[in-house]
């Protein structure tokens, strides 16, 4: 379930010239930092093909890292109003987030405007997709399994929001969002 809050960016000004990231990301190990470049060599350039989903944050497209990683790259809308200084700030605050109900969060790029994140992809796609693509729209969910999603959904909001300090809340709970 990919439950973290919207990201926004804010246009920046000709006086700001300073790259925040840079003093940004000198104590954060876990957070690995992508060039553009290569989410644009592992996305075949944003190729529509790739595209997996879109959401108030952007595109999300689907990619492979030179090692054969395959990972689920999240391009912020040039439209949003979040600055790179607010980006880096909950970007600090989701990177140590783990739990198994929950996607893991590879690293980003924050580059010239770019601000993207990169995360594990998960092969099933959404519960959305799942329900109403006309591919699978013949599958039907036993009770059993839909307490299943519930509880899976619910033990991750409850990680969020009781376990992470500063708590998390996510703002966006909807199929599309439950992988």
């Amino acid at each position: 379930m990919s439950c973290f809050s919207h990201f926004f960016k804010r246009k920046r000004g000709p006086q700001q010239q300073d790259d925040p990231s840079d003093n940004y990301f000198t104590g954060s190990e876990n957070i690995t930092r992508f060039s553009y470049r290569e989410l644009v060599r592992a996305t075949s350039n944003f190729d529509q093909g790739n595209k997996i989903g879109e959401g108030g944050y952007g595109p999300v497209y689907k990619g492979t890292l030179k090692d054969g990683t395959v990972i689920a790259v999240k391009v912020l809308s040039l439209h949003s109003r979040q600055g790179a200084k607010e980006f880096l700030n909950e970007l600090l605050a989701i990177s140590d987030v783990t739990h198994e109900n929950l996607v893991k969060l590879y690293g980003c790029c924050v580059e010239g405007n770019h601000r993207i994140l990169v995360y594990n992809y998960l092969e099933n796609n959404s519960l959305a997709h799942t329900l109403l693509d006309s591919r699978h729209s013949n599958i039907q969910f036993n009770w059993r399994t839909r307490v299943n999603i519930c509880i899976g959904v619910a033990q991750g909001l409850a990680f969020l929001h009781g376990s992470v300090s500063p708590h998390i809340v996510h703002r966006d709970i909807k199929a599309s969002n439950i992988l």
